[in-house]
Protein backbone atom coordinates (compact mmCIF):
# COMPACT_ATOMS: atom_id res chain seq x y z
CA UNK A 1 0.00 0.00 0.00
CA UNK A 2 2.76 2.60 0.95
CA UNK A 3 4.49 1.41 -2.13
CA UNK A 4 1.87 2.53 -4.47
CA UNK A 5 0.99 5.71 -2.60
CA UNK A 6 4.64 6.69 -3.76
CA UNK A 7 4.56 5.17 -7.14
CA UNK A 8 1.30 8.08 -7.08
CA UNK A 9 3.55 10.62 -5.29
CA UNK A 10 6.03 10.62 -7.85
CA UNK A 11 3.53 12.37 -10.43
CA UNK A 12 3.05 15.15 -8.64
CA UNK A 13 5.01 18.36 -8.71
CA UNK A 14 7.56 18.99 -6.29
CA UNK A 15 9.22 22.32 -6.23
CA UNK A 16 6.40 25.48 -5.11
CA UNK A 17 7.18 27.09 -7.91
CA UNK A 18 6.10 23.96 -10.25
CA UNK A 19 3.41 23.77 -7.91
CA UNK A 20 2.26 27.51 -8.52
CA UNK A 21 2.51 27.33 -12.33
CA UNK A 22 0.26 23.55 -12.04
CA UNK A 23 -2.30 25.81 -10.38
CA UNK A 24 -2.72 28.86 -12.02
CA UNK A 25 -2.80 26.68 -15.03
CA UNK A 26 -6.07 24.44 -13.86
CA UNK A 27 -7.54 27.75 -12.80
CA UNK A 28 -7.11 29.36 -15.75
CA UNK A 29 -8.12 26.90 -17.78
CA UNK A 30 -11.33 27.07 -14.96
CA UNK A 31 -11.59 30.51 -15.61
CA UNK A 32 -10.99 30.62 -19.20
CA UNK A 33 -14.27 27.91 -19.55
CA UNK A 34 -16.82 31.10 -19.07
CA UNK A 35 -15.12 34.63 -18.25
CA UNK A 36 -15.07 35.54 -21.91
CA UNK A 37 -19.07 34.15 -22.02
CA UNK A 38 -19.74 36.01 -18.89
CA UNK A 39 -20.51 39.70 -20.68
CA UNK A 40 -22.27 37.98 -23.51
CA UNK A 41 -24.52 35.98 -20.94
CA UNK A 42 -25.40 38.84 -18.93
CA UNK A 43 -26.00 40.84 -22.43
CA UNK A 44 -27.38 38.06 -24.59
CA UNK A 45 -29.18 35.44 -22.71
CA UNK A 46 -30.57 37.19 -19.63
CA UNK A 47 -31.55 40.64 -21.97
CA UNK A 48 -29.48 43.08 -19.53
CA UNK A 49 -28.74 46.13 -21.79
CA UNK A 50 -25.41 47.53 -22.59
CA UNK A 51 -25.51 49.89 -19.92
CA UNK A 52 -26.72 47.25 -17.23
CA UNK A 53 -23.89 45.02 -18.48
CA UNK A 54 -21.30 47.44 -18.08
CA UNK A 55 -21.82 48.90 -15.19
CA UNK A 56 -22.13 45.23 -13.79
CA UNK A 57 -18.29 44.96 -14.43
CA UNK A 58 -17.98 48.83 -12.80
CA UNK A 59 -19.31 47.70 -9.93
CA UNK A 60 -16.85 44.54 -9.36
CA UNK A 61 -13.80 46.49 -10.72
CA UNK A 62 -14.71 49.04 -7.15
CA UNK A 63 -15.40 45.59 -5.24
CA UNK A 64 -12.04 44.61 -6.35
CA UNK A 65 -10.27 47.58 -5.35
CA UNK A 66 -11.51 48.06 -1.97
CA UNK A 67 -11.17 44.44 -0.81
CA UNK A 68 -7.83 44.46 -1.67
CA UNK A 69 -6.24 45.78 1.34
CA UNK A 70 -7.95 43.57 3.02
CA UNK A 71 -6.58 40.67 1.56
CA UNK A 72 -3.68 42.15 2.10
CA UNK A 73 -4.26 42.31 5.88
CA UNK A 74 -5.76 38.44 5.85
CA UNK A 75 -2.01 37.57 3.71
CA UNK A 76 -0.01 38.85 6.26
CA UNK A 77 -2.25 37.09 8.88
CA UNK A 78 -3.02 33.72 7.27
CA UNK A 79 -0.68 33.54 4.91
CA UNK A 80 -1.31 33.71 1.14
CA UNK A 81 -1.69 30.37 0.30
CA UNK A 82 -4.53 30.75 2.58
CA UNK A 83 -5.73 33.65 0.62
CA UNK A 84 -5.59 31.91 -2.67
CA UNK A 85 -7.47 29.14 -1.08
CA UNK A 86 -10.15 32.16 -0.10
CA UNK A 87 -10.88 33.35 -3.62
CA UNK A 88 -12.33 29.78 -4.83
CA UNK A 89 -15.86 30.04 -2.69
CA UNK A 90 -15.92 33.16 -3.47
CA UNK A 91 -15.74 32.61 -7.15
CA UNK A 92 -17.91 29.74 -6.72
CA UNK A 93 -20.83 31.82 -4.94
CA UNK A 94 -20.25 34.41 -7.49
CA UNK A 95 -20.93 31.21 -10.25
CA UNK A 96 -24.24 30.28 -8.49
CA UNK A 97 -25.34 33.41 -8.27
CA UNK A 98 -24.78 33.85 -11.91
CA UNK A 99 -25.79 30.70 -12.43
CA UNK A 100 -29.66 31.24 -10.64
CA UNK A 101 -29.94 34.89 -11.84
CA UNK A 102 -32.51 33.71 -14.32
CA UNK A 103 -34.93 32.11 -11.42
CA UNK A 104 -34.08 34.05 -9.07
CA UNK A 105 -34.25 38.28 -8.44
CA UNK A 106 -30.49 38.12 -7.32
CA UNK A 107 -29.25 41.81 -7.08
CA UNK A 108 -26.22 42.12 -9.64
CA UNK A 109 -24.11 43.76 -7.65
CA UNK A 110 -24.21 41.23 -5.30
CA UNK A 111 -23.05 38.90 -7.84
CA UNK A 112 -20.47 41.30 -9.07
CA UNK A 113 -19.28 41.89 -5.50
CA UNK A 114 -18.10 37.93 -4.48
CA UNK A 115 -15.93 38.32 -8.29
CA UNK A 116 -15.00 41.34 -6.72
CA UNK A 117 -13.93 39.77 -3.65
CA UNK A 118 -12.32 36.28 -5.14
CA UNK A 119 -10.17 38.22 -7.60
CA UNK A 120 -9.08 40.50 -4.97
CA UNK A 121 -7.97 37.49 -2.58
CA UNK A 122 -7.02 35.60 -5.72
CA UNK A 123 -4.42 38.12 -6.83
CA UNK A 124 -2.94 39.85 -3.90
CA UNK A 125 -1.70 35.98 -2.87
CA UNK A 126 -0.70 34.85 -5.47
CA UNK A 127 1.83 38.42 -6.35
CA UNK A 128 2.99 37.87 -3.04
CA UNK A 129 3.48 34.54 -3.63
CA UNK A 130 5.38 34.51 -6.71
CA UNK A 131 7.45 37.38 -5.31
CA UNK A 132 8.81 36.04 -2.49
CA UNK A 133 10.00 32.43 -4.55
CA UNK A 134 12.08 33.75 -7.81
CA UNK A 135 14.87 36.41 -8.14
CA UNK A 136 15.75 39.03 -10.47
CA UNK A 137 18.26 37.29 -12.72
CA UNK A 138 16.05 34.98 -13.54
CA UNK A 139 12.57 36.32 -13.13
CA UNK A 140 11.62 37.04 -16.88
CA UNK A 141 11.87 33.39 -17.80
CA UNK A 142 9.88 32.97 -14.55
CA UNK A 143 6.95 35.23 -15.14
CA UNK A 144 6.62 34.35 -19.04
CA UNK A 145 6.75 30.40 -17.96
CA UNK A 146 3.34 31.09 -15.50
CA UNK A 147 2.03 33.49 -17.74
CA UNK A 148 2.77 31.41 -21.31
CA UNK A 149 1.53 28.03 -19.05
CA UNK A 150 -2.10 30.20 -17.87
CA UNK A 151 -2.52 31.40 -21.72
CA UNK A 152 -1.76 27.66 -22.76
CA UNK A 153 -4.46 26.52 -20.13
CA UNK A 154 -7.60 29.72 -21.50
CA UNK A 155 -6.56 28.43 -25.28
CA UNK A 156 -8.93 25.29 -25.05
CA UNK A 157 -11.28 27.12 -22.37
CA UNK A 158 -12.87 29.33 -24.66
CA UNK A 159 -13.27 26.75 -27.25
CA UNK A 160 -14.64 23.82 -24.86
CA UNK A 161 -16.58 26.25 -23.13
CA UNK A 162 -18.34 27.57 -26.08
CA UNK A 163 -19.23 24.30 -27.56
CA UNK A 164 -20.56 22.79 -23.80
CA UNK A 165 -22.75 26.21 -23.94
CA UNK A 166 -23.69 25.57 -27.56
CA UNK A 167 -24.46 22.35 -27.11
CA UNK A 168 -25.35 21.59 -23.26
CA UNK A 169 -26.03 25.00 -22.01
CA UNK A 170 -24.32 27.20 -19.01
CA UNK A 171 -25.21 25.06 -16.24
CA UNK A 172 -22.30 22.17 -16.84
CA UNK A 173 -19.69 25.21 -17.68
CA UNK A 174 -21.17 26.45 -13.52
CA UNK A 175 -20.71 22.57 -12.78
CA UNK A 176 -17.27 21.96 -14.24
CA UNK A 177 -15.83 25.07 -13.16
CA UNK A 178 -16.30 24.33 -9.85
CA UNK A 179 -14.86 21.53 -9.40
CA UNK A 180 -11.54 22.60 -11.35
CA UNK A 181 -11.54 25.49 -8.51
CA UNK A 182 -10.98 23.09 -5.68
CA UNK A 183 -8.34 20.98 -7.58
CA UNK A 184 -6.32 23.74 -8.69
CA UNK A 185 -5.83 24.93 -4.79
CA UNK A 186 -5.07 21.58 -4.34
CA UNK A 187 -1.83 21.41 -6.41
CA UNK A 188 -1.30 24.72 -4.53
CA UNK A 189 -1.17 23.11 -1.21
CA UNK A 190 1.13 20.05 -2.03
CA UNK A 191 4.03 22.03 -0.13
CA UNK A 192 3.59 23.65 3.30
CA UNK A 193 2.32 27.11 3.63
CA UNK A 194 5.34 29.18 4.82
CA UNK A 195 4.13 32.10 6.56
CA UNK A 196 6.11 35.66 6.22
CA UNK A 197 3.99 38.41 7.85
CA UNK A 198 3.91 41.13 5.55
CA UNK A 199 4.02 44.29 6.31
CA UNK A 200 1.10 46.33 5.65
CA UNK A 201 -0.45 49.99 6.12
CA UNK A 202 -3.56 51.72 4.49
CA UNK A 203 -1.45 55.05 5.27
CA UNK A 204 1.19 53.67 3.09
CA UNK A 205 -0.67 53.83 -0.26
CA UNK A 206 -0.50 57.30 -0.43
CA UNK A 207 3.17 57.69 -0.36
CA UNK A 208 4.94 58.73 -3.55
CA UNK A 209 6.65 56.15 -4.50
CA UNK A 210 3.39 53.94 -4.80
CA UNK A 211 1.86 56.34 -7.28
CA UNK A 212 4.91 57.00 -9.44
CA UNK A 213 3.86 54.14 -11.72
CA UNK A 214 -0.45 55.22 -11.35
CA UNK A 215 -0.48 56.36 -14.61
CA UNK A 216 1.20 53.15 -15.99
CA UNK A 217 -0.91 50.69 -13.52
CA UNK A 218 -3.93 52.64 -15.06
CA UNK A 219 -3.46 51.69 -18.19
CA UNK A 220 -3.10 48.32 -17.54
CA UNK A 221 -6.75 48.15 -15.96
CA UNK A 222 -7.75 49.93 -19.35
CA UNK A 223 -6.39 46.98 -21.14
CA UNK A 224 -7.62 44.05 -19.23
CA UNK A 225 -10.98 45.78 -19.44
CA UNK A 226 -10.99 46.34 -23.25
CA UNK A 227 -9.73 42.50 -23.81
CA UNK A 228 -12.01 40.79 -21.16
CA UNK A 229 -14.98 42.95 -21.30
CA UNK A 230 -15.26 45.02 -24.47
CA UNK A 231 -13.68 42.75 -27.28
CA UNK A 232 -15.71 40.14 -26.70
CA UNK A 233 -18.89 42.00 -26.94
CA UNK A 234 -17.89 43.90 -30.05
CA UNK A 235 -16.82 41.12 -32.19
CA UNK A 236 -19.89 38.41 -30.95
CA UNK A 237 -22.42 40.84 -32.96
CA UNK A 238 -19.50 39.81 -36.28
CA UNK A 239 -19.20 36.48 -35.37
CA UNK A 240 -23.09 35.52 -34.41
CA UNK A 241 -21.99 32.29 -32.49
CA UNK A 242 -20.00 31.13 -29.02
CA UNK A 243 -18.11 29.00 -30.79
CA UNK A 244 -16.54 31.19 -33.37
CA UNK A 245 -15.78 33.32 -30.32
CA UNK A 246 -14.32 30.53 -28.61
CA UNK A 247 -11.77 30.04 -31.50
CA UNK A 248 -11.17 33.63 -31.64
CA UNK A 249 -9.86 33.37 -27.92
CA UNK A 250 -7.76 29.79 -28.55
CA UNK A 251 -6.21 31.68 -31.50
CA UNK A 252 -5.27 34.72 -29.34
CA UNK A 253 -4.28 32.69 -26.09
CA UNK A 254 -2.44 29.91 -28.30
CA UNK A 255 0.36 32.73 -30.67
CA UNK A 256 0.43 34.52 -26.79
CA UNK A 257 1.05 31.66 -25.08
CA UNK A 258 4.77 30.71 -27.54
CA UNK A 259 5.68 34.31 -27.36
CA UNK A 260 5.76 34.95 -23.72
CA UNK A 261 7.42 32.24 -23.00
CA UNK A 262 10.00 32.64 -25.38
CA UNK A 263 10.55 36.51 -24.39
CA UNK A 264 10.38 35.41 -21.14
CA UNK A 265 13.67 33.82 -21.64
CA UNK A 266 14.76 36.32 -23.83
CA UNK A 267 14.13 39.25 -21.64
CA UNK A 268 16.65 38.13 -19.15
CA UNK A 269 19.42 38.43 -21.51
CA UNK A 270 19.02 41.67 -22.24
CA UNK A 271 17.77 45.31 -21.51
CA UNK A 272 13.55 44.53 -20.92
CA UNK A 273 12.10 47.95 -21.59
CA UNK A 274 14.06 47.95 -25.35
CA UNK A 275 11.74 45.09 -25.88
CA UNK A 276 8.55 46.92 -24.30
CA UNK A 277 9.53 50.37 -26.42
CA UNK A 278 9.84 47.91 -29.40
CA UNK A 279 6.39 46.51 -29.41
CA UNK A 280 4.55 49.51 -27.62
CA UNK A 281 3.18 51.42 -31.03
CA UNK A 282 2.50 47.84 -32.89
CA UNK A 283 0.29 46.67 -29.35
CA UNK A 284 -1.62 49.93 -29.58
CA UNK A 285 -2.38 49.72 -33.66
CA UNK A 286 -3.22 46.12 -32.88
CA UNK A 287 -6.14 47.93 -30.72
CA UNK A 288 -7.04 50.89 -33.38
CA UNK A 289 -7.12 47.88 -35.79
CA UNK A 290 -9.62 45.84 -33.58
CA UNK A 291 -12.08 48.66 -33.58
CA UNK A 292 -12.47 49.14 -37.42
CA UNK A 293 -12.83 45.39 -37.98
CA UNK A 294 -16.74 44.34 -40.12
CA UNK A 295 -16.10 40.75 -41.14
CA UNK A 296 -15.21 36.86 -39.63
CA UNK A 297 -11.76 36.85 -41.64
CA UNK A 298 -10.46 40.96 -40.41
CA UNK A 299 -11.91 39.58 -36.60
CA UNK A 300 -8.91 36.22 -36.78
CA UNK A 301 -6.45 38.80 -38.90
CA UNK A 302 -6.28 41.31 -36.08
CA UNK A 303 -6.77 38.56 -33.32
CA UNK A 304 -3.69 37.61 -34.49
CA UNK A 305 -1.39 40.72 -35.06
CA UNK A 306 -2.53 41.53 -31.41
CA UNK A 307 -1.46 38.57 -30.14
CA UNK A 308 1.96 38.83 -31.35
CA UNK A 309 2.37 42.60 -29.95
CA UNK A 310 0.89 41.60 -26.64
CA UNK A 311 2.87 38.12 -26.44
CA UNK A 312 5.97 39.75 -26.84
CA UNK A 313 5.84 42.60 -24.35
CA UNK A 314 4.04 40.92 -21.51
CA UNK A 315 6.54 39.21 -19.76
CA UNK A 316 9.16 41.71 -19.42
CA UNK A 317 6.36 44.43 -18.66
CA UNK A 318 5.51 41.62 -15.78
CA UNK A 319 9.30 41.17 -14.43
CA UNK A 320 9.83 44.73 -14.63
CA UNK A 321 6.27 44.99 -12.26
CA UNK A 322 7.74 42.27 -10.24
CA UNK A 323 11.57 44.24 -9.99
CA UNK A 324 10.32 47.35 -8.43
CA UNK A 325 8.11 45.59 -5.55
CA UNK A 326 11.46 46.08 -3.45
CA UNK A 327 10.03 47.24 0.11
CA UNK A 328 7.01 47.19 1.56
CA UNK A 329 5.67 44.54 -0.96
CA UNK A 330 2.12 44.19 0.23
CA UNK A 331 1.59 48.04 -0.76
CA UNK A 332 3.23 48.12 -3.85
CA UNK A 333 0.91 45.33 -4.90
CA UNK A 334 -2.01 46.88 -2.91
CA UNK A 335 -1.40 49.92 -4.88
CA UNK A 336 -0.95 48.27 -8.16
CA UNK A 337 -4.31 46.42 -8.28
CA UNK A 338 -6.50 49.68 -7.05
CA UNK A 339 -5.04 51.47 -9.81
CA UNK A 340 -5.87 48.30 -12.44
CA UNK A 341 -9.40 48.42 -10.96
CA UNK A 342 -9.52 52.61 -11.58
CA UNK A 343 -8.02 51.82 -15.41
CA UNK A 344 -11.06 49.39 -15.76
CA UNK A 345 -13.70 51.77 -14.57
CA UNK A 346 -11.97 54.73 -16.52
CA UNK A 347 -12.57 52.30 -19.89
CA UNK A 348 -16.40 51.18 -18.70
CA UNK A 349 -17.22 54.83 -18.11
CA UNK A 350 -15.39 56.06 -21.37
CA UNK A 351 -18.20 53.45 -22.98
CA UNK A 352 -21.15 54.40 -21.29
CA UNK A 353 -20.43 58.32 -22.40
CA UNK A 354 -19.83 57.87 -25.45
CA UNK A 355 -22.57 54.77 -25.82
CA UNK A 356 -20.07 53.02 -28.21
CA UNK A 357 -17.79 49.64 -27.96
CA UNK A 358 -15.21 51.56 -30.45
CA UNK A 359 -14.41 53.80 -28.57
CA UNK A 360 -13.32 51.72 -25.61
CA UNK A 361 -11.24 50.05 -28.04
CA UNK A 362 -9.80 53.25 -29.55
CA UNK A 363 -9.21 54.71 -25.95
CA UNK A 364 -7.51 51.33 -24.72
CA UNK A 365 -5.09 52.10 -27.61
CA UNK A 366 -4.09 55.32 -26.26
CA UNK A 367 -4.18 54.54 -22.64
CA UNK A 368 -1.33 51.94 -24.11
CA UNK A 369 1.56 54.18 -24.70
CA UNK A 370 1.25 54.80 -21.03
CA UNK A 371 3.53 51.64 -21.21
CA UNK A 372 6.24 53.80 -22.54
CA UNK A 373 6.05 55.83 -18.71
CA UNK A 374 7.05 53.13 -16.47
Amino acid sequence: MHHNNYFWWRFFPHKQLTQIYVSAAIRAFAISLISIFVPLYLHKELGFSLEQTIYFFIFYALIFAITTPLAAKFCSKFGVKHSILMSVPLYLLFILLLYFLPTYPIPTMVISAFLGMSLAFYWMGLHLVFKSITNHKHRGEAVGKRVSITISAHMLGPLVGGFLISNYGFKLVFILVSLLMFLSTYFLFLSKEKHVPFHFSVRGLVDKKHLENSLFFVARGVRVAAGGIIWPLFIFVILGSYISLGIVGSVLSGVSAVLIWFMGKYSDRIDKRKIIYWFTFPESLSWFLRSAVTTKVQVFAVTIFGALTYGAEEAPLGALEYDKAKENIAEYFVSREIFICLGRILLLMVVLMTDSLTSGLIFNGIANLAVLLF
